[in-house]
């Protein structure tokens, strides 16, 4: 079944900012989801790690 939701509920992002007025396509998300490893993260936790690192 496919139909749109709030990206909101998939917790990919490291970062958490919320935009309540973009939908994502439930059945692609939700593939998308169960794809990836449980502890998965955008960006990675090391890349953001060395991100701030290098920081001014």
């Amino acid at each position: 079944m496919t139909f749109p939701i709030v990206g909101d509920l998939y917790n990919l992002f490291e970062i958490q900012q919320s935009h309540p007025e973009l939908e994502v396509d439930y059945a692609i998300w939700n593939r998308i989801n169960t794809s990836l490893p449980e502890d998965y993260k955008l960006p990675d936790a090391d890349i953001l790690e060395r991100l701030k690192q290098s920081a001014p």
